[in-house]
C-alpha cells in the first residue's frame, strides 16, 4: 500500500476512535491507570478528554508513589528547603501541566484526583507521605469506598492518629489493608543528619502504639460489611488478636505478611473468628517456639471450624 494509502488508513482509525461513544470510551478508560488518565489520555483528542473526566474512570483510586526528597538534609538552612523532587510521576505530572513545583502540594493533587471520582470511588490507596489534610478529605469525598490500602508506619506519622477518626464514616467498608514501608532512601536522605521541615510536619511525637486497637473498634462498631484485614510489617501480639476477635466477628479472610505475631495470637483469631475462611501468614517471625504445635493446633482448626490455612511461612524455620 502506498504512503498515502497508510495515511487514509490511520486517518479513518483516528475518526472511528473519536466518533466512539463516550461511555464507552469511559468504560475502557476506567481500566487504565492513573497516570494513563492524566499524562496520555486526555492529551489524545476532545472525546477522549471528555471520557476522561467521567466518574466511572475514577472509581478505583490507586495513587502512585509519593516519593518526596530530600527528607533529611546535611545543613541548617536546608532544613526549611521543600522537597525537589517528588517520585518519577508527579515529577511528570509538574512537567506536563507546567506547575510551579515549589507550589506542588500533594494534599491539593489528592484533591483533585477525588473530585473526579464525584463520589463514586470504591477503591482507594493512598500515597505514603500524604498528609492529614488529605486523609480528612477523602473520608467525606469517598463515601461508597469498599477497600482502603494505608500505606503507613502505624506508629511515627501523625495521620496514622487520624485513621481512627475518619475510618467509621466507611459505612460499605469491605476490607482493609494497612502496609508498613517507610523507608528513606539515599536520594531522600543525602545522608543528611537533619529533619527537613516537612518530614518534620509528618512526624508524630510521642509515639502512640494504640492505633491499630482503635482502628479495628471503629471498623467493628461501623463498618457492618467489613470482612477483609490485610496487615504487612507490623506486630501482632495478644492484645491486637483479642481486639481482631471481638470487633471483627464476621471476618472472612486475613493475610498477615512479614509481621511480628506470636503463636498464640494466630491461634485467637482463628479459633475466635467464627466465620474465617482463609488465614494467610507469610514471612513471619515471633512464633518459632511451639511451632510444631502450632501446626497440629491449625490443622485441627480447620476441620472443627472450616478454617483453610493457605500458608504459615516462618522465616525462624
Amino acid at each position: 500500500m502506498s504512503k498515502d494509502g497508510d495515511d487514509v488508513v490511520l486517518e479513518q482509525e483516528r475518526r472511528r476512535w473519536e466518533k466512539m461513544d463516550v461511555d464507552c470510551l469511559a468504560n475502557a478508560f476506567s481500566r487504565a491507570g492513573m497516570e494513563s488518565l492524566l499524562l496520555a489520555l486526555p492529551f489524545v483528542c476532545k472525546s477522549w478528554y471528555k471520557a476522561s473526566l467521567n466518574p466511572i474512570c475514577w472509581a478505583c483510586l490507586s495513587f502512585p508513589d509519593y516519593i518526596p526528597s530530600p527528607l533529611l538534609v546535611n545543613t541548617v538552612e536546608e532544613i526549611e528547603m521543600g522537597p525537589q523532587s517528588f517520585g518519577s510521576f508527579y515529577d511528570k505530572f509538574v512537567d506536563e501541566y507546567g506547575i510551579d513545583k515549589s507550589r506542588f502540594s500533594i494534599t491539593a493533587f489528592v484533591k483533585l484526583v477525588v473530585d473526579r471520582s464525584k463520589g463514586k470511588a470504591t477503591q482507594l490507596e493512598l500515597p505514603m507521605y500524604s498528609t492529614e489534610a488529605a486523609l480528612r478529605y477523602v473520608s467525606d469525598a469517598c463515601p461508597l469506598l469498599k477497600h482502603l490500602t494505608f500505606d503507613d508506619d502505624l506508629v511515627i506519622f501523625k495521620h496514622s492518629r487520624i485513621l481512627p477518626e475518619v475510618i467509621g464514616k466507611w459505612k460499605f467498608l469491605e476490607g482493609l489493608s494497612l502496609r508498613h514501608s517507610f523507608m528513606v532512601n539515599d536520594q531522600q536522605g543525602r545522608r543528611g543528619k537533619y529533619l527537613s521541615r516537612y518530614f518534620r510536619e509528618l512526624l508524630a511525637f510521642p509515639s502512640c502504639f494504640d492505633v491499630f486497637e482503635r482502628i479495628v473498634a471503629q471498623i467493628g462498631t461501623h463498618c457492618k460489611h467489613f470482612r477483609q484485614l490485610t496487615l504487612m510489617k507490623t506486630r501482632l501480639h495478644r492484645d491486637e488478636a483479642l481486639t481482631i476477635v471481638n470487633f471483627l466477628p464476621h471476618l472472612q479472610t486475613m493475610s498477615v505478611t512479614g509481621c511480628i505475631i506470636e503463636r498464640d495470637s494466630i491461634l485467637t483469631i482463628v479459633r475466635g473468628c467464627k466465620e474465617l475462611r482463609v488465614f494467610c501468614a507469610k514471612e513471619c517471625t515471633g512464633f518459632e517456639e511451639g511451632g510444631e504445635e502450632l501446626y497440629k493446633l491449625a490443622r485441627q482448626t480447620v476441620c472443627t471450624n472450616h478454617v483453610t490455612i493457605v500458608s504459615l511461612i516462618n522465616t525462624d524455620h
